[in-house]
């Protein structure tokens, strides 16, 4: 069978993708090993960019409801003086992003995908066989009723950071292992978050809070891997006993939390991001540590990016091949989430002394804090038209 875009992954980067394209002439397949979506605890701060990408394609109606605006966000280092503030109000901005439990995000681009006439939807489905010339790609899929092979003239692996696309391309990644963990849960206030997110740096990792809907944080703590393992043997009391000492009183006193959960943290990068008619986008390409909330971010200005490029091609034959990378990259987001767990892991007086010094700095320069945060909303360099506010 013959489409004219294959996409590999039904997560939320694929899915967002399918329906990004879904406004346009193609036929396309969504392929995806799991036929319904699995519980998803993770809670995601979206950018302002993705917030806009999101009502340009039509999703957001059904997103707000449970989406919950970011006003501020405060940055601090436990037992160190020093703090950092981005304002939404301070920067001109109704919000600096929004948090949105990912169980929603994937409801949403599904519940609109079956509506579509053009994508077809195949799973459980998986990917067996991979092979392309200059002008298609062939694929191998095991399906529920056997193995059947498709043709597309574009084929975006959207899988994952363990990739079946990228792996039968042979295309190598560069890791860097934190050895650490994510904890993440839902935590219950005794008071109104006021819509803050925080950033609070301990010895061995960071603990986020990010701002939910009646007077509820998502609560994101990364740490070595021993020590979330102890974090997650512990009884709720326990745990909030921990979390309450740890992260201090900034958000008044916590009542309860919720199941948690845990994924493992490391950086991968492909060496590689297309080959003649692939193109790999989101985990696929470049795994991050959430540290600077920036993975899905990314991989949503990817899909952005690629929505409006395919848009101008005449044929999409061979189109990927005139793809420049740089079109697709956001370097700074990468850096940042990066550097980030570099600076903040890091016990050394001169170091603590910089990274203080440095943060009561920031705090005080608007002009900085401007060209910090449209970077980190995706709002620097080239902005594609679904990452700006629709004023039509």
């Amino acid at each position: 069978m013959k489409f004219d875009i294959i996409i590999i992954g039904g997560g939320m980067v694929g899915g967002a993708l399918a329906y990004a394209l879904s406004k346009g002439p193609w036929q396309i397949a969504l392929i995806d090993a799991t036929e319904e979506k699995t519980e998803d605890a993770r809670l995601i701060a979206l950018n302002d960019g993705s917030c806009c990408l999101l009502k340009n394609i039509e999703l957001w109606p059904t997103l707000a409801p449970f989406a919950t605006p970011i006003k501020q966000i405060h940055v601090s280092h436990r037992g160190r003086f020093g703090i950092t503030r981005i304002d939404a109000q301070e920067l001109g901005l109704d919000a600096l992003g929004h948090v949105v439990p990912a169980s929603y995000i994937n409801n949403a681009i599904f519940s609109a995908l079956r509506n579509t006439g053009n994508v077809k939807i195949i799973c459980p489905a998986t990917l067996t066989a991979l092979s392309q010339d200059d002008e298609i790609a062939t694929l191998t899929i095991n399906t529920a009723t056997g193995e059947q092979t498709y043709t597309a003239d574009v084929v975006i692996g959207a899988d994952g950071s363990h990739s079946t696309v990228r792996e039968l391309l042979g295309i190598s990644t560069q890791k860097t292992d934190y050895r650490q963990s994510a904890l993440v849960t839902i935590t219950e206030l005794a008071r109104d978050h006021k819509n803050i997110a925080y950033e609070r740096f301990q010895e061995n990792g960071a603990i986020a809070m990010l701002p939910l809907t009646d007077a509820r944080v998502a609560t994101i703590w990364s740490a070595t891997n021993s020590y979330i393992t102890h974090l997650m043997q512990l009884d709720n009391t326990e745990f909030l006993q921990q979390l309450q000492q740890q992260f201090g009183y900034r958000l008044g006193r916590m009542l309860h939390v919720g199941k948690r959960a845990t994924y493992p943290l490391q950086m991968q990068q492909a060496q590689q991001q297309k080959k003649q008619n692939v193109l790999l986008i989101g985990n696929a390409a470049h795994t991050l540590h959430p540290i600077a909330a920036q993975g899905l971010n990314i991989a949503l200005y990817e899909v952005a990016v690629l929505t409006e490029y395919l848009q101008t091609q005449s044929s999409l034959k061979s189109c990927l091949q005139n793809l420049p990378l740089d079109f697709l990259q956001q370097n700074f987001s990468r850096r940042l989430s990066h550097g980030l767990t570099e600076l903040f892991s890091k016990d050394l007086l001169p170091l603590n002394i910089a990274r203080q010094v440095g943060m009561i700095g920031f705090d005080q320069c608007i002009p900085i804090k401007k060209k910090f945060a449209s970077h980190a909303m995706g709002k620097a360099g080239r902005v594609p038209r679904l990452f700006i506010k629709n004023t039509e």
